[in-house]
């Protein structure tokens, strides 16, 4: 990963101290000019594809907020790119293998299609952004603060996305201070230590995850169970020290982006949970997908459905196979078994005194937590090694055999 290289963070150290030195007109433009630079660095020529769409949403945006086609045409570009790249090659090895026309030996070099660095953080960022501009809560900016805000380096790898209206006009006020330099470092060495420290030593306890099916089949429960919650802390660690190095390295340069992670396995329920884990994504996909499908102003079946689809998106975008798919369908069904309780079966509930309700909640907080640390086997490998791991927790072996 890109912030575990030292050149990062001998890049970022340059970074600030010109971004400072230069006149605040000029440090979006610096911004603009050190995102392409890291970009081009990272992905070479795919940078092309980057400025490409990005000045294509810039010129026809300020069209589509009166026209509709270019709206939709400008929202298709963004989802047709990610989905070309970043679903491409599970598509293609799909029907190849229906058909029989490709082998083992030939499914490496299918596989070795590149994806664009960070292509799911900006295409969010750019739909975002048509959105926002069409609904007029975004005026049409000037070219060097809306590139500065697509391609800031420090979230263009693994987020949080960001929002322009809450971003640009951050960048002309920006002031150097040693507190936002303390709270920058300390949080990049807080993101650094999850990553390093915490999270690559989980590596040889998730190992069993990662095994084939037969050799899942074969691995004791106690083993697996560890396997599984050693992967609970490890994701974590990894999602939210990305995070906080990416947070850290923007207050260097005097700058507020969002906040991804929020304490989420100490909540009592998968909303609370959904609530305050990924929480740039979740916004993004609760403005953006859930609202606009009718959110919770509509009936219950239909919310469900809502949500739903929701989580599939969330799913999608975290990975092209299929085990992503289903891995968001089952936080989908956690949310609205969760959704059906609290509408039709909580209201009905006697009143619960404050002592026994105290005495409750560590055991919600421990039940929510099992119940995404098992959804977190969906997240790491395919289904048929998913239905395996279940079998094998729950000591089921009559179902299938």
């Amino acid at each position: 990963m890109i912030f575990n290289e030292l050149i990062y963070y001998l890049f970022l150290a340059v970074a600030v101290f010109i971004f400072f030195s230069l006149p605040r007109t000029l440090r979006a433009w610096w911004l603009g000019f050190l995102g392409i630079v890291f970009y081009a660095y990272y992905a070479g020529s795919l940078v092309f594809l980057f400025l490409f769409e990005a000045v294509t949403i810039y010129f026809l945006s300020k069209t589509s907020r009166k026209n509709a086609t270019i709206f939709v045409f400008l929202v298709s570009l963004c989802v047709c790119v990610l989905a070309y790249f970043k679903y491409r090659n599970t598509l293609l090895l799909g029907l190849f293998r229906s058909l029989g026309t490709v082998t083992d030996t030939e499914i490496p070099t299918l596989a070795s299609f590149i994806l664009p660095l960070g292509i799911s953080f900006y295409t969010f960022e750019f739909i975002q952004y048509i959105v926002d501009f069409r609904k007029g809560e975004i005026a049409h900016p000037p070219f060097k603060d809306y590139l500065a805000f697509n391609i800031f380096f420090p979230t263009l790898v693994a987020g949080p996305i960001k929002r322009f209206q809450d971003f640009a006009p951050q960048l002309e006020a920006a002031r150097f201070s040693y507190n936002n330099l303390n709270a920058g470092i300390t949080r990049i060495l807080i993101g650094a230590a999850k990553k390093v420290i915490i999270a690559d030593s989980m590596n040889f306890w998730v190992q069993p995850l990662l095994q084939s099916k037969d050799a899942i089949a074969s691995t004791g429960t106690a083993e697996l169970w560890v396997a599984l919650f050693a992967y609970s802390i490890k994701i974590y660690m990894d999602f939210s020290g990305y995070s906080d190095i990416a947070i850290g390295s923007a207050k260097l340069f005097g700058l507020t982006v969002p906040e991804n992670f929020n304490a989420p396995y100490l909540r009592s329920n998968i909303a609370e949970f959904w609530r305050n884990w990924h929480i740039s994504l979740t916004t993004w996909i609760t403005r953006y997908v859930y609202i606009p499908l009718g959110g919770s102003r509509v009936r219950l079946r239909r919310v469900i459905f809502n949500v739903m689809v929701a989580m599939a998106v969330s799913g999608l975008w975290h990975g092209s196979r299929l085990h992503f798919l289903f891995w968001g369908l089952y936080h989908g069904a956690l949310l609205a078994v969760y959704r059906i309780y609290r509408s039709r079966i909580s209201p009905y509930l006697p009143n619960v005194d404050r002592p026994y309700a105290i005495a409750l909640k560590p055991l919600s907080i421990a039940f929510t937590f099992v119940c995404v640390t098992i959804g977190w086997g969906l997240f790491v490998m395919p289904i048929e090694n998913f239905v395996i791991l279940v079998k094998r927790l729950f000591a089921i072996s009559a179902i299938g055999s």
